[in-house]
């Protein structure tokens, strides 16, 4: 005994022994934990179905409810409370049913089943665990909801222009051709089945749409949800979409906005196709870099033409899309500032080429909802296009993406010849609409998601050819005998047919954003009626 408590041999061995036992522990618990997970998500959705189908047979909610759960999982049982709940997003959800009220509209199912343990038994000392689990589906008759966006003007794609604003956007270079554009432009996505792909995607309840729209996600992954409800068609354009906007980050309530308390019967108000171009340009406007540098290409009389977008913030976080039953929320476009340097191809009296610096500031328009009529059905909107100015004049560009900031454009050096001759020049063209002017649209307008455009104030002409036409030159020349009118007519014949060429390079890029010149596109989605698919169910939590 004395030698073998002296003998200090195999000490690495006992130690092993020792630990292969408690790791083989950990295991066989690992093993029984990850079984009862899964077990546990199988029964909540024998659940969330069974719920479904009881709300949908209130006349015996019991056996609907049991015959989903044993037909969806063996040895599983079901009861039931019957109740009220109400959609009140004031309240705790945990407080929106109330079992056992007069006025019953929901059912929660509490589904329990025996999972077996394969190793924890022999801790636990006995086979099984019994798991519990609930979900509640409620019919609900709900107030008359629209569902419509601002800034949708798709008319025009460019895929150069496009993919220059989108690898602005995201930081990193996006590659898609118009024929590619052209797809995700004709491919449609039901918003619903987005909403709940996304809810599965992030493990968020299903039709807990409050809870969704507080949730981020990453651009990237949003769109591989997106390129598997697509088609097909799409899906190509996606793929290659997807890389460059991944460590964009999106709230999803930054793209759809709900009414206070429309969580309950949201799902209907949902139930309608976007564009998947709309959908994609929205998340990643919202997300985005926000500032991007362009080159426009060769243009006719154009020497060299650069372009700097700075796009803002929504204002007061304004959703892209809402679906609402009254005035709120009101949803507006970005704030956008557009700035345009252009020197001509040739020179002006043989003296140098002329430069013209343009500003273009948008402010947010905005949309609200002021009626939905449901016989005939119609949606009407009150709409108010945000202040427009247009200004040929000088900015310091570090300030452009500050739009807290006036730039206060300054007269602009269109022309100088070592300090001799001397060419500044200013032009403003301001549009303004005071207060919101109503756009009616009717059953099959709805039904064909027409865009309509509001105008503020339009223009007889285009922006650029407005603003030449309003150029306040100023001539200074020292030691030259030229004659004043003479240099402020050949500035006004070389500057006026820039006019429409930088008119048709600009307007791609307004268009791409949704926006343009004193203008608002509106488009309805879908309306939603009382009635309108009575007696379905959707799951409240």
């Amino acid at each position: 005994m004395r030698r073998l408590a002296g003998d200090d041999r195999g000490g690495i061995a006992i130690m092993t022994a020792a630990a292969g036992g408690l790791i083989c522990a950990l295991a066989a618990i690992t093993i029984d934990l990850a079984s009862l997970a899964l077990d546990g998500r199988a029964l909540q959705g024998a659940a969330d179905l069974a719920s479904l189908s009881a709300a949908q047979t209130m006349d015996r909610p019991l056996l609907a409810a049991q015959a989903t759960v044993s037909a969806n999982l063996d040895r599983a049982a079901a009861t039931i409370e019957l109740g009220r709940y109400t959609p009140d997003a004031a309240l705790d959800p945990a407080a929106r049913f109330v079992p056992g009220a007069a006025d019953v509209n929901a059912v929660r199912v509490i589904a329990t089943r025996a999972s077996r343990l394969y190793f924890g038994r022999w801790i636990l000392g006995r086979d099984t665990w019994v798991l519990t689990r609930s979900a509640t589906a409620a019919t609900l008759v709900e107030p008359p909801r629209a569902m419509f966006s601002i800034g949708s003007r798709l008319a025009r794609l460019d895929g150069g222009v496009a993919n220059q604003l989108l690898s602005g956007l995201t930081g990193d270079t996006v590659a898609l051709s118009l024929m590619d554009y052209t797809a995700l432009a004709d491919a449609q996505v039901n918003l619903l089945g987005f909403s709940d792909a996304l809810a599965t995607e992030l493990d968020v309840t299903a039709g807990d749409y409050e809870t969704l729209l507080t949730r981020q996600i990453d651009a990237g992954r949003a769109l591989r949800v997106l390129q598997n409800l697509a088609g097909n068609h799409a899906d190509s354009a996606l793929t290659k979409l997807t890389g460059p906007a991944t460590g964009v980050t999106v709230q999803l309530g930054d793209l759809i906005g709900l009414e206070a308390g429309a969580d309950g019967g949201i799902a209907e108000g949902l139930d309608t196709s976007v564009s998947v171009l709309d959908l994609a340009m929205a998340m990643l406007e919202t997300g985005g870099e926000r500032q991007a540098a362009l080159s426009l290409g060769a243009q006719a009389g154009i020497a060299a033409l650069d372009v700097r977008l700075a796009i803002g913030e929504r204002p007061n976080r304004s959703p892209w899309l809402t679906v609402t039953g009254d005035g709120s929320p009101i949803i507006r476009t970005a704030q956008t500032r557009l700035y345009v340097r252009a020197r001509t191809a040739q020179k002006l009296s043989g003296l140098a080429q002329v430069d013209l610096p343009i500003l273009i500031e948008l402010a947010a328009s905005e949309a609200r909802l002021e009626a939905i009529s449901c016989d005939p059905r119609g949606v009407t909107l009150g709409v108010r296009p945000g202040l427009a100015r247009a200004t040929i004049g000088a900015i310091d560009e570090r300030n452009l993406d500050d739009f807290t900031t006036d730039l206060s454009p300054a007269p602009a050096t269109l022309l100088s010849v070592l300090g001799l001759v001397t060419l500044t020049g200013t032009a403003e063209v301001e549009v303004a609409d005071p207060g919101f002017r109503t756009v009616r649209f009717t059953d099959a307008e709805i039904r064909n998601q027409t865009t309509k455009t509001l105008t503020a104030n339009a223009l007889a002409q285009g922006l650029i050819v407005s603003l030449v036409q309003r150029l306040d030159v100023d001539v200074r020349i020292i030691g030259l005998g030229l004659g004043l009118g003479g240099l402020v007519q050949a500035l006004g014949a070389l500057v006026a047919p820039l006019g429409p060429v930088l008119d048709a390079a600009i307007n791609p890029v307004l268009d791409l954003l949704g926006l343009k010149f004193g203008e608002a596109d509106v488009r309805v989605h879908g309306a939603t009626c009382p009635g309108d698919g009575a007696g379905r169910p959707v799951l409240v939590g």
